[in-house]
């Protein structure tokens, strides 16, 4: 028996886990092995002859027809390229391809790699790096982050933000009289009324503790920040229902304005913080 007779390649195809697809210089499909129905959902004679631009994620085309046109370059060093792709049955997968040109054929050979996996246990790692794990909202790292973005924006753009410093009044009799699990259901509770009150521009994030820190972006004039203070105001007048308990709680809400009271981070939340408590020894 000769050695070519020995080799099957579509059967080493067929056994590998990831899938393997030739295509012509137009993207279109001539060959996709049986870990391609696994991937992508689709069976082989369902995409031979079509486009694999048709299968890729819509905000992903422009990406992948730069990495396929970079990887028919004789230039290329990096063969590689990641990309989305809508399965049959809707979903998202996220694939690493790896593809060789062949001259001689006029042909892509690509191996597909399954990364969804890995990509979603980055996209859970960098949600609990830059987001409070109780609340869900952003932390003190994502806060400063949008703060300096905001006053670089303000700065170039000649704009008006506010600051507001939001602390829970009596917060720390709540927690020593009924335990923390209610207070940390408190705390959540509270960040959803700050959710319904923000519009898209804004960010309202948790300092820790019951402080918690909105910044109102693209605003034309302090009167604007005084109408969503109202609204946070309201938001807190409804009482709190928390397993059995209702409970009824205010906020001491502290306000600076840039660039009238600090043109930097620092300034800002120092005059925030000291407004906030002005007000919280009044109450």
């Amino acid at each position: 028996m000769k050695k070519n007779e020995l080799i099957n390649l579509d059967d080493i195809f067929n056994l590998m886990l990831d899938a393997v697809c030739i295509v012509d210089k137009h993207g279109t499909f001539i060959f996709v092995s049986a870990a391609f129905e696994k991937i992508f959902d689709y069976k082989a004679d369902e995409v031979i002859g079509t486009n694999m631009i048709n299968y890729v994620f819509p905000d992903d085309h422009h990406k992948t027809l730069n990495a396929v046109t970079a990887l028919l370059s004789k230039d290329t060093v990096n063969p590689c390229f990641e990309n989305r792709w809508i399965r049959k049955d809707g979903k998202l997968v996220h694939i690493l391809w790896s593809v060789r040109w062949s001259e001689l054929h006029q042909v892509r050979i690509a191996v597909a790699h399954d990364i969804t996996e890995r990509k979603v246990m980055e996209e859970q790692l960098q949600h609990l790096a830059w987001h409070d794990t109780l609340t869900g909202l952003p932390n003190r790292s994502l806060l400063m982050d949008r703060l300096n973005k905001a006053i670089i924006r303000a700065r170039r753009d000649s704009m008006f933000f506010s600051l507001l410093f939001i602390d829970i009044n009596d917060f720390k009799v709540i927690n020593d009289t009924y335990g923390h699990s209610i207070g940390d259901s408190l705390l959540h509770a509270v960040a959803q009324r700050l959710l319904k009150v923000i519009r898209k521009y804004d960010t309202v994030g948790r300092l820790g503790g019951d402080e918690f820190l909105i910044i109102l972006d693209h605003l034309k004039s302090p009167e604007e920040t005084e109408i969503i203070k109202c609204k946070i105001l309201n938001q807190f007048k409804k009482t709190f229902y928390l397993d059995e308990l209702h409970l009824n709680i205010s906020p001491s809400i502290g306000v600076a304005n840039y660039p009238n009271h600090g043109q930097t981070d620092h300034q800002l939340i120092k005059y925030a913080d000291q407004a906030m408590y002005k007000i919280k020894r009044k109450a």
